[in-house]
């Protein structure tokens, strides 16, 4: 309950800075909310390929190997092209994952088998399921072109990617 709570809390309280800055849209500058944007995005990014490493060699259980070497895949790419836009506009990303997922890391990086398992699967139904309301949000809100194409763009691979946590923790009852 703890960690749904610290990562519900910080998303909810990212996206309210979000809505609660004003944007300074001119064609040199990019608005708080579309740089607010691009660093959450970024360290959703960050966090998700940080934790897909740790599962894919920690995981007990193949489903949850092969979910975490599957984010790493997903979220590099996905890095890589925000990587290209912020620099495009001047913004600069996060290199590592926030505190929060860093202290997410620290809980989960000592548990094994299957609480692990469960640590982990349940980290990705909460974490994809922010992503999910951080990028319909960003399509309805966004000054920038770029940034809207980037989240309908990566919009369904993250609803794909909280079907597939859901699966992964339907199946093997975690």
């Amino acid at each position: 309950m703890k960690l749904r709570n610290l990562v519900v809390g910080f998303t909810l309280a990212s996206l309210a800075f979000a809505a609660c800055n004003k944007d300074n849209n001119n064609n040199n500058t990019v608005s708080d909310t579309d740089r607010n944007f691009m660093v959450q995005a970024a360290n959703s990014n960050l966090a998700e390929v940080d934790m897909g490493t740790l599962a894919s060699t920690k995981g007990s259980l193949d489903s949850v190997k092969q979910f975490g070497a599957f984010m790493v895949t997903e979220h590099n790419m996905a890095m890589h092209e925000l990587d290209s836009i912020a620099s495009m506009k001047s913004v600069t990303l996060p290199t590592a994952p926030d505190q929060v997922h860093q202290a997410l890391k620290a809980q989960i990086q000592n548990y094994t088998g299957k609480q692990f398992d469960t640590a982990y699967m349940a980290s990705q139904v909460m974490d994809h399921q922010a992503t999910i309301t951080l990028f319909q949000s960003i399509i309805n809100t966004a000054s920038d072109q770029q940034l809207k194409n980037y989240a309908s763009k990566y919009l369904p691979h993250v609803q794909m990617h909280l079907s597939m946590a859901q699966s992964v923790q339907g199946k093997a009852k975690l």
